[in-house]
């Protein structure tokens, strides 16, 4: 089940919107996907979000990685805002998840991803998101 938050700084009234993962299905079992693995997009955007063509090619690509993903991966939270799109998904594998991403995207987008991963198998990155999300 999906929600949705945005944060906004104060400063300057930039926006964030995430989309996140707010309750995972009774039978998943979180330690089967113990790799997390962020996909951060860089651009530049009026008051850091994008502009429409790069928001549409960023969705295909996020289509195009949901295509390959369904026993690959889950994705748990999209963060777009600040000049910079993060995909944080959860996976068995971080290298192999990588390969098929890369994959993905030479047939979606030109962009210049960066990849983060670490050690998460109880999935604490999330759920710390989600407890932080003021309801």
């Amino acid at each position: 089940m999906w929600s949705t938050a945005t944060a906004t700084r104060p400063s300057d009234g930039w926006v964030v919107v995430h989309r996140f993962a707010d309750h995972l299905s009774s039978d998943f079992k979180k330690s089967s996907q113990p790799e997390r693995v962020s996909i951060v997009w860089r651009y530049t955007g009026s008051k850091g979000l994008p502009a429409t063509p790069e928001r549409e090619a960023m969705d295909t690509l996020e289509d195009a990685i949901e295509r390959l993903a369904p026993n690959r991966a889950t994705l748990a939270i999209v963060s777009t805002g600040n000049n910079r799109r993060t995909w944080v998904y959860y996976t068995e594998s971080a290298s192999n998840f990588i390969e098929a991403v890369r994959s993905a995207q030479s047939h979606a987008s030109n962009v210049s991803l960066e990849f983060e991963t670490a050690a998460d198998p109880g999935w604490a990155f999330h759920d710390s998101f989600v407890r932080s999300i003021r309801r």
